[in-house]
């Protein structure tokens, strides 16, 4: 790997920052009195247990760490505000290392991650969901992502509790007023849990453009039945098949039916105008004939970008890209049967940290590609342009830092 030493040196002191820092000393500090531990300790021991993708108990297994017990209650003693306070501070430091030109406004995707839960779901913190694993509860987490292009980088992480998953518009300004400021943001791309009312108000009163896929609700049904109704009775007197996905997906992407555009339509009666998008997306299903694994689905958007109904797929496409870093993240995650709210947000978070590292850092050496006498400072900030794409990948760089880095940082030993 080039440029091994001043990465290396890079590395180890923005992990020193996060062990450390002002922030770790300011909040985990006022619960460490009683131990010879010191804040640090208990947080390069939890930092250790996600590098290792292993539990606290195996990390905890030499006197040179604290018990797991101890990290445990230490970390229990935090509020989740806390919690939230210091992992978005950490993420806040290297986020905003990230220099975008000045004409790029960014796109960004909100998304969130369940981990199933099955102990006591009288808590605040565990809402429902399907049936997943066994279960109809889970602790669910809120990710904010940049999705412009090829650039992907986690910007904000939350726990989300039962009144704010109640509350969508709260939690969405709430949401919002945590955004770093200094990103010019000009999309927004969301699931259908958000295709609400006042959340298109708040997106409209701020000139955001946003791109959602909407609950088939009784305006959007009636919409949607029109659409229907149209393709059967022109597919029927051309025969075709309009009972078949399939055939009839075909028929209309040959005819050039297979977008639809209904303006000034309403989620509620009194709601604010929007514009409904119906296209017809070719999918991929799961059946073992390879002449049906293809097939043919209308999906609803709802938008206000004048664009093509076309396009409005393409651009929605990108919000898998929240998907993936989703994927990356659990790269970093560590291993736990832990109920403690704190402890899952904050191995949680420190995943999604690792990964905007793992990002700023296949980014920077993308840059430096070319440059073999570059080094990094303290002042050292990326410039950022649409069409720049990562190298590495994130199992490459959790090895290099576990294996090169981590070591470097040790312990101070003894126990309470």
């Amino acid at each position: 790997m080039r440029f091994q030493r001043t990465t290396n040196q890079a590395l180890t002191r923005d992990i020193y920052k996060v062990c450390d820092g002002e922030l770790t000393k300011g909040i985990v500090g006022e619960y460490s009195h009683k131990s010879t531990w010191q804040p640090e300790d208990i947080i390069r021991t939890v930092i250790e247990a996600c590098l290792q993708k292993t539990s606290l108990e195996d990390v905890c297994e030499t006197k040179e760490t604290p018990s797991a017990d101890r990290v445990q209650d230490r970390i229990n003693e935090l509020e989740l505000e806390q919690i939230d306070h210091l992992l978005n501070g950490w993420m806040n430091e290297q986020v905003n290392r990230l220099r975008f030109h000045r004409n790029t406004r960014l796109t960004i995707s909100i998304d969130f991650h369940q981990q199933p839960y099955y102990g006591d779901p009288s808590p605040e913190w565990i809402v429902g969901m399907k049936r997943k694993k066994g279960t109809s509860y889970c602790i669910c987490f809120v990710l904010v992502t940049i999705t412009t292009n090829k650039i992907r980088c986690p910007i904000y992480v939350k726990l989300l509790t039962k009144k704010e998953h109640t509350d969508k518009i709260g939690l969405f300004t709430a949401i919002w007023s945590k955004l770093p400021i200094n990103f010019c943001i000009k999309r927004v791309f969301l699931d259908r849990w958000f295709s609400y009312d006042p959340i298109i108000e708040f997106l409209v009163d701020r000139r955001l453009e946003y791109v959602m896929a909407t609950r088939r609700g009784s305006t959007v049904k009636k919409s949607l039945t029109t659409i229907q109704e149209c393709l059967k009775q022109l597919a029927g007197f051309s025969g075709i098949n309009f009972e078949d996905k399939r055939e009839l997906g075909k028929w209309v992407r040959k005819r050039g039916l297979d977008t639809f555009t209904v303006k000034h339509i309403t989620l509620k009666r009194g709601g604010t105008p929007t514009t409904l998008v119906a296209v017809f997306v070719r999918v991929k299903t799961h059946n073992r004939d390879p002449t049906k694994r293809w097939t043919y689905m209308l999906y609803l958007y709802i938008t206000n970008c004048r664009v093509s109904p076309r396009y409005v797929v393409k651009l929605y496409s990108r919000r898998w890209i929240i998907e993936t870093d989703i994927r990356c993240i659990d790269t970093f995650k560590a291993v736990t049967n832990s109920t403690s709210p704190q402890l899952r947000f904050l191995f949680f978070g420190l995943a999604v940290l690792f990964d905007v590292l793992w990002v700023f850092y296949s980014t920077l050496l993308n840059r430096l590609l070319d440059h073999p006498d570059a080094t990094f400072n303290n002042y050292f900030f990326i410039s950022i342009k649409q069409s720049d794409t990562l190298q590495f990948t994130a199992r490459r760089f959790l090895r290099y830092v576990r294996d090169e880095i981590f070591p470097l940082l040790s312990f101070r030993g003894g126990d309470a």
